[in-house]
């Protein structure tokens, strides 16, 4: 089943901007975008984020220290994960790579693209 863009779009608008409090289920615990967060012994290490630059599930609650969520939440990967095809929208650095932006066309095949960021060797938080 293919979603259309209007579908697709609908899944990952968030809430509405600022007006309206209650969050989405896929804006608090999708990825939105994974960051690279420098964590000793680990190359490739990087942190899910959800569309409000949180690690996933959490909510607005004020701001947070990336490296303090490394042994809950990070993820080592055991290549860079910005050389990976066809997973990330638009890459432009190796820091911050995006899995959907505000256009409906990155939303068509998050998915799909999620799947195969998932399918890579990583290493989960142990």
């Amino acid at each position: 089943m293919t979603l259309i863009r209007e579908k697709a779009s609908s899944l990952t608008i968030g809430y509405g901007g600022w007006t309206n409090p209650t969050p989405t289920f896929f804006r608090v615990f999708m990825p939105y975008v994974i960051q690279r967060v420098h964590t000793p012994g680990h190359k490739h290490a990087f942190l899910p984020l959800n569309r409000d630059y949180l690690p996933l599930g959490l909510r607005r609650d004020g701001s947070v220290t990336y490296a303090d969520y490394m042994p809950t939440h990070g993820v080592f990967f055991a290549r860079d994960p910005a050389k990976f095809a066809d997973v990330f929208w638009e890459p432009e650095s190796g820091d911050q790579l995006w899995l959907y932006d505000d256009s409906p066309a990155s939303r068509v095949d998050y998915f799909a693209r999620l799947e195969r960021l998932m399918s890579r060797q990583m290493d989960m938080v142990k």
